[in-house]
């Protein structure tokens, strides 16, 4: 009685570890390799994206402004949204980096934003109206 209990009980144990073994020989669950997508960056191809200097001459005299006023409201959401501080209201005129006049400067224009160079690295430029300072000329 004893051996036949046994032997139950053996079969019954190594069928349950033959089955947890043949489970984990499939293939199992898909393993996600990509990234996850990076948020929208309206300032990849330039300080200003709505390129608001077309409506300078516009014959309605409140155009201008009404385009400043739309792409820093749109600039300042994405980047809240993104997790990222905002840019500056103001887009000033920088030398590109590498350039002599950076060098003699101090500050340089890279990629859009403004950078003040200190004896280590560079530091980026903050607006004194928040935000890090826009810039053209890099």
């Amino acid at each position: 009685m004893k051996r036949t209990f046994l032997a139950t009980a053996l079969v019954a144990y190594s069928v349950a570890v033959v089955g947890q073994v043949q489970s984990a020989r499939g293939t199992g669950t898909p393993r996600v390799t990509s990234t996850p997508k990076a948020a929208h960056n309206s300032m990849t191809n330039g300080t200003t994206p709505f390129k608001c200097d077309q409506y300078r001459n516009h014959p309605h005299p409140g155009m201008y402004g009404f385009c400043q006023s739309m792409e820093n409201t749109i600039l300042a959401d994405e980047a809240r949204r993104a997790g990222r501080p905002g840019p500056s209201q103001s887009v000033v005129e920088l030398p590109a980096l590498g350039t002599p006049e950076a060098k003699q400067l101090g500050y340089a224009c890279i990629g859009g934003q403004a950078f003040k160079r200190l004896a280590n690295g560079w530091e980026q430029v903050h607006a004194r109206e928040g935000g890090w300072q826009r810039c053209r000329g890099g």
